[in-house]
């Protein structure tokens, strides 16, 4: 699926059709921007792409790959730029990164992504009906492209207040608990803090190249605000970060909280085999099995009694003990 809008001649045209695309492209006062919702199934735009936008066999490649790390690649006329997006599954406890490509050129935007992405939709739709002379698009491609990526950067923080919930939980989980379903979701949310990172690092990097090597592409004019997205980029790979290093830690807690349960558990039953052993002495003592007894040759018929009250006595003084040396 795909959506269109231009702004040509002083004109707002939404899915115009290829007659009006090629007009304005050759109209440098003109702005275009395609959004390309492959669904897996980019063949069916190639014709499109290389023929009226002049995209390399190359980039068409890149366009298919689904797992891409980001970067910004300067060709003759336009710049190919790959970032990700943020979702998480706080149920299953996992993260998608799904990959947006952007080629943009003096006068035109294109996106292609795989998967729905709510935030792009909505902006397409801003774009689209927003009748007024700020209207993005009038403004140039530059600020088409700062509005993209700030709307795909302010997508993570809901991400990471999603991520903040769940690390309060696993915090109180980690004290209380010491399942083993604790230790699953504290490695599960590891790994997912750890593909965010590897997905938002290179952004910031890629986020600073929109500066400094684009040239005429990105005015002067436009650069503060694509220097707000980088510094936005860096407070969210600065906050996964932070998080990574708290969940190492409550990594730590838990093992910790698991074999302070675990020597408590060993000393309980330390202190049950202590009371049960001059028990079991006594007992085995008079338990031996002789011809001839004294116990049993000159019992009155009370001895079992008295041996029973001193086994009472002895584990009654070992309780007191335990207890006064604050051992339970």
């Amino acid at each position: 699926m795909q959506q269109n809008v231009v702004w040509h001649q002083g004109s707002l045209l939404v899915d115009c059709s290829l007659g009006q695309l090629r007009d304005a492209l050759r109209d440098p006062q003109s702005v275009i921007w395609l959004d390309i919702l492959t669904d897996g199934h980019l063949e069916k735009y190639t014709d499109l792409l290389t023929n009226e936008f002049k995209l390399l066999p190359l980039t068409m490649e890149k366009l298919e790959e689904p797992h891409e790390r980001a970067k910004l690649i300067s060709h003759h006329n336009y710049f190919y730029l790959v970032v990700h997006g943020l979702e998480f599954d706080m149920q299953e406890i996992e993260a998608r990164t799904p990959k947006m490509d952007i080629v943009f050129g003096k006068n035109f935007l294109i996106t292609v992504h795989q998967t729905h992405m709510d935030w792009l939709n909505d902006l397409h739709q801003t774009v689209c009906h927003d009748k007024s002379e700020d209207n993005m698009i009038q403004q140039g491609m530059a600020y088409l492209l700062h509005e993209v990526l700030d709307n795909l950067v302010d997508s993570y923080f809901p991400v990471l207040d999603d991520i903040d919930d769940m690390v309060d939980e696993l915090e109180n989980q980690t004290v209380e608990q010491t399942g083993t379903e604790v230790q699953s979701r504290i490695f599960s949310m590891k790994r997912v803090l750890a593909q965010m990172r590897r997905v938002i690092s290179p952004q910031v990097e890629v986020s600073n190249s929109l500066i400094t090597r684009t040239g005429d592409f990105v005015p002067t004019e436009v650069e503060p605000y694509f220097a707000d997205v980088h510094d936005h980029l860096i407070r969210t790979f600065e906050v996964i970060d932070s998080y990574r290093d708290l969940m190492s830690g409550l990594l730590d807690v838990y093992l910790t909280t698991v074999a302070n349960r675990q020597n408590e558990i060993m000393k309980q039953l330390a202190l049950i085999s202590t009371i049960f052993l001059p028990i079991t002495f006594v007992s085995g003592v008079f338990g031996q099995n002789f011809g001839h007894s004294p116990q049993v040759d000159h019992d009155p018929g009370f001895n079992f009694w008295i041996v029973l009250l001193f086994m009472m006595l002895v584990t009654v003084g070992q309780l007191w003990y335990f207890r006064y040396r604050k051992w339970i």
